[in-house]
């Protein structure tokens, strides 16, 4: 009892703390503040702007930039919940996040790159941290389901008959006999069954954590100039 009133305590602290911090670089203010809590870490407002504005999602590939605060924080939520509570450790190289670094900088044109690092007042560098963590995640979910997930032919034949063939035929395609798309439906399933049971071992291990939100900081309006 008196550990829960100590977080909540600490949490408002922080929050009252950071939420009158002034960002000012180039044309951009940005008012800072504590969007959410995940057990001890701290998620600000600027770490959700930033996953947003360089498409950083779960996967590791460029992801479109979501026009969703809410979406971008509940998945750095997960990202949390699940390094600090998966019974796995990882290991993660310079060679890995530079490898995406690279893949990301070519997702904009130059100016376009250059002008979101100036946004935030960052250096390519800064980014780093964002990238290892969701690296991170990756290889906790890639250890635990990657070999996990089994499909039968019974599953094939029905994901044939009752999503491929439909989908081939709405795009005006004739379908092609099962033999021949057999490894691509496998595939499909797998990574639709996976996916929902990381789903459902993600809710489990949110619900084993102390995860606190603040409304009032994700719904900020954000001023810009010079736009």
């Amino acid at each position: 009892m008196f550990s829960n009133k100590l977080n909540r305590l600490t949490f408002s602290l922080v929050a009252l703390l950071l939420f009158p911090v002034l960002l000012l670089p180039a044309y951009l203010e940005m008012v800072d503040c504590v969007v959410a809590q995940v057990g001890s870490e701290i998620i600000s407002l600027t770490d959700i702007r930033i996953i947003q504005a360089f498409g950083l999602g779960h996967e590791q590939v460029f992801q479109p930039p979501s026009a969703d605060l809410r979406k971008c924080l509940e998945a750095a939520v997960d990202r949390k919940v699940v390094i600090n509570l998966a019974p796995v450790t990882v290991t993660i190289s310079d060679a890995e996040t530079e490898e995406w670094m690279k893949q990301i900088r070519a997702s904009f044109e130059p100016a376009e790159w250059e002008r979101r690092l100036k946004e935030f007042g960052f250096e390519e560098t800064d980014l780093l941290p964002y990238l290892r963590e969701i690296l991170v995640y990756q290889k906790i979910i890639a250890f635990r389901f990657g070999q996990s997930v089994e499909v039968s032919l019974k599953e094939i034949e029905s994901y044939y008959q009752i999503v491929y063939r439909p989908q081939q035929e709405a795009r005006g395609e004739k379908p092609l006999p099962m033999v021949q798309v057999l490894d691509e439906l496998e595939s499909s399933i797998r990574k639709e069954k996976m996916e929902k049971q990381v789903t459902l071992w993600i809710d489990n291990l949110r619900r084993q954590s102390d995860i606190r939100i603040n409304e009032q900081c994700l719904g900020q309006n954000v001023p810009s100039r010079g736009k």
